[in-house]
């Protein structure tokens, strides 16, 4: 059987202090690939590389989301692999309504087909003055994704809920677009696409603990989707859950594996 473990990972204005930490928690799953997000500098971003062993793939943000001390932050995405991609296009889409860009990348590891990647960290704030700014982002998301072939991932930090998960937390006085788009709209068009959610497949149904947020119980806002040609292949998928992990960052990993028989995976 041959295995790509990917893994999925806000790393919390990444890596700070708490390289060592988030390093352990990577390395503690072994993935194949990493997608994070909240990688504040690309120095901190090599430093991860460095430590892991891994190649990094930059993916540069729009602009500052969060900001910290009256300066801003800008929030960048990377991609850490063990093997050099064949492919890299960084798609910043709608520049108004997405702070971060969809980074599209192609591995292609020794004995397994070629896989289609795309990371993506959709915004968590909400501009009072403009409406519909996440249904935006997800529209140059779905854009992108309709021109992908072959086998297709999507994963990162979606701060959207799936359908049907409720609200959890304090409610807060957002617009109803933005509230629509966060509790089920996004991530059922993501859905209705073809795309299906790697936890859900093995997990069918929602426990009560289930969360990507540390602070939120019940709020699950990462993801990896994965398209119709890699459904057969998904042979686990979970959330990573331990003291390692509250300790690093305010999101928890969530990891899929694709596996394929011995010989099947050239025939793709």
């Amino acid at each position: 059987m041959n295995t790509l473990r990917l893994m999925t990972y806000n790393m919390l204005h990444a890596p700070g202090d708490r390289l060592g930490a988030l390093v352990d928690v990577v390395r503690a799953e072994d993935p194949d690939i990493v997608a994070c997000q909240e990688i504040n500098s690309l120095e901190g971003g090599l430093d991860l590389a460095r430590e892991l062993g891994m190649v990094p793939v930059w993916g540069r943000a729009n602009g500052a989301e969060d900001c910290r001390e009256g300066a801003p932050v800008f929030e960048h995405l990377l991609v850490l692999a063990k093997v050099w991609p064949e492919l890299v296009r960084v798609h910043e889409g709608d520049r108004r309504a997405m702070f971060r860009p969809v980074l599209e990348t192609l591995f292609r590891f020794p004995g397994l087909p070629a896989v289609r990647l795309f990371v993506v960290h959709l915004r968590a704030l909400v501009d009072a003055e403009v409406r519909f700014l996440k249904f935006r982002e997800l529209g140059a998301l779905l854009g992108v994704l309709a021109e992908a072939e072959g086998g297709v991932v999507v994963m990162g930090d979606f701060n959207a809920r799936e359908p049907g998960a409720g609200l959890s937390g304090p409610v807060r006085e957002v617009p109803e677009d933005h509230r629509a788009a966060v509790n089920g709209e996004v991530v059922r068009a993501i859905k209705a696409t073809g795309l299906m959610d790697s936890l859900r497949l093995l997990h069918p149904h929602r426990t009560e603990g289930e969360s990507t947020l540390i602070k939120v119980e019940g709020s699950r806002v990462d993801y990896i989707f994965v398209n119709g040609l890699l459904v057969p292949h998904v042979s686990r998928s979970y959330i990573v859950d331990n003291d390692a992990v509250v300790a690093a960052s305010d999101h928890r990993p969530v990891v899929a594996e694709l596996s394929w028989d011995e010989g099947s995976a050239s025939s793709m």
